[in-house]
């Protein structure tokens, strides 16, 4: 395959790419930056609209590389081939993995969110890590969300890093950013989910809660968590441990959370399969 390669950082390619790295105001507004094997796959995979690849000279020496570039070929993606230290210029991380994707991916609203018969709905409340961010939407996709609410003052799901982290799950998992608290509380009662806040001290434990019905389940800040007062009327749920643990880290309750609903959730589907009642 006849690849073109690109020379300079000066490339109208190259300086999209940085800018949409950096999420600079001056950016195209649907483009996000995706990198690594993995990513790019789950990219791909997922009928997104890829803009461009830059891959580093030997791009396409195992099956999985070759699969990709057979893939963007056929779907007419530009591919450009860079140097090793021109794609580290590129790139937002220490050791790249030797490919990126501009990949065209629409902004969402809560009218885009299509009705789901059981949801399982992550809201996101002034998350500020995108690792945490990113391996929430990893272990959502493991577990059956079917989309992530963030408030305003949470890092952006398109940011490079929390993709990253995602392992690509952010191009498979519908992501309403950016609204206000009482948008996303107004849709959960009109549409009947229950609302459960994950609370360090919470009066209902997580093993006890039933979360089998449609439940959007909220995480707050790491350092401050929750404001109690926002939300009187869903209760505050802890995850049982060992006395002196005062928390954990934000990504890791949430999966235990998010894997507790989908326990109980499997529970239920395969006793129906096998016909008794829930």
């Amino acid at each position: 395959m006849n690849i073109p390669t690109l020379t300079s950082r000066n490339n109208p390619l190259a300086q999209t790419v940085r800018l949409v790295a950096a999420q600079a105001r001056r950016a195209p507004p649907e483009l996000v930056l995706a990198e690594g094997l993995r990513v790019l796959e789950e990219a791909t995979n997922a009928g997104c609209a890829l803009e461009a690849t830059i891959v580093h000279e030997g791009f396409g020496a195992d099956s999985r590389e070759r699969s990709l570039l057979e893939k963007w070929s056929a779907a007419r993606v530009p591919i450009r081939r860079a140097s090793a230290a021109l794609l580290k210029g590129l790139s937002e991380f220490v050791a790249p993995q030797g490919a990126l994707a501009l990949v065209r991916v629409a902004h969402m609203s809560l009218s885009d969110v299509r009705k789901a018969p059981n949801h399982l709905i992550l809201c996101l409340c002034g998350i500020q890590d995108p690792g945490n961010l990113g391996t929430l939407l990893r272990t959502g996709l493991a577990t059956g969300v079917s989309c992530v609410f963030t408030t305003s003052g949470t890092v952006s799901a398109r940011n490079p890093k929390a993709i990253r982290a995602s392992a690509g799950a952010f191009f498979r998992i519908p992501c309403i950013e950016g609204l206000h608290l009482s948008e996303i509380l107004n849709y959960c009662r009109a549409h009947q989910i229950m609302m459960i806040q994950a609370q360090a001290r919470g009066q209902t434990s997580c093993w006890t809660l039933d979360m089998r019905a449609p439940i959007a389940i909220f995480l707050g800040n790491e350092a401050r968590g929750l404001p109690r007062h926002q939300w009187p009327d869903s209760p505050g749920v802890r995850i049982p441990m060992l006395a002196g643990v005062e928390s954990l880290n934000v990504s890791v309750a949430g999966s235990l959370l998010l894997f507790e609903a989908f326990r109980q959730r499997s529970t239920v589907t395969a006793d129906t399969a096998r016909g008794f009642s829930p």
